[in-house]
């Protein structure tokens, strides 16, 4: 892509909501609509598609376009993680198979960022597809946090959360966000608290009602924040920026 957001607060924050939202989106998509976890993954994989063409060939370059893949992503891998349960596939078995597999794309993550050691976050194939693995992992490690470890969606989300910021803060500290293992770890623990997050709200508001309102406030913020204020992009094909 060709614009990217820099990696600071503004997008931790709507890390946050985009993980709260595809959370909604994904329960909305397999079950208000009605079409199973994996009904929807060919128009989901379609629509990533259509946004990556889009953005390849708009005449503006705007981060608009990689969050717009973001919550694509997420609503994917809300669907991916759910599907377990159809296959009668429970925690103890899916949760560390997914941990694997997300273990490996960070590490072939590193690989492809440790070959130019330019010190960033790019968006490459792999990049999306560690995404994917992240959201996997983040649903089914929620789940399993509010459910099976009887945390709760509530305290999950506030659990994962807080775990988050303390991961930020530290790690901002000396510099190291914008590298592979700080930055994938600190993106599965915002994941795993969406899923707390955008479960406690659906199960509080109805998901419709919910999809609604964390889908409103994701709107409002990446249009702000990316489309507003273009102090919170770079133009150019890294995403990275961690002295802000």
């Amino acid at each position: 892509m060709r614009a990217l957001p820099k990696i600071n607060i503004a997008y931790w924050l709507t890390l946050v909501t985009a993980s709260i939202f595809g959370t909604n989106t994904g329960d909305y998509v397999s079950d208000a609509l009605g079409i199973g976890h994996l009904g929807g993954l060919p128009v989901l994989a379609a629509l990533l598609l259509l946004i990556f063409v889009a953005e390849r060939f708009s005449s503006r370059v705007s981060p608009l376009y990689f969050w717009a893949a973001i919550i694509t992503i997420r609503t994917a891998a809300t669907n991916v993680g759910d599907a377990f349960h159809d296959f009668g596939i429970g925690w103890p078995i899916s949760l560390p198979a997914v941990l694997v597999a997300f273990g490996i794309c960070v590490a072939m993550h590193f690989l492809t960022w440790s070959r130019t050691r330019d010190q960033s976050i790019s968006a490459s194939p792999v990049y999306w597809v560690t995404m994917m693995a992240a959201g996997v992992l983040g649903t089914i490690g929620g789940d399993a946090a509010s459910f099976g470890l009887r945390l709760m969606p509530p305290g999950t989300a506030l659990l994962f959360f807080f775990l988050a910021a303390l991961a930020i803060i530290a790690w901002k500290r000396n510099n190291l966000l914008n590298t592979p293992l700080p930055y994938w770890i600190t993106v599965a623990l915002i994941r795993t608290g969406g899923t707390g997050a955008g479960d406690a709200l659906a199960h509080a508001l109805g998901i419709g009602t919910s999809t609604i309102l964390t889908g409103a406030v994701f709107l409002a913020m990446t249009t702000y924040l990316y489309g507003v204020d273009r102090g919170n992009q770079i133009g150019s094909a890294v995403a990275a920026d961690s002295s802000q």
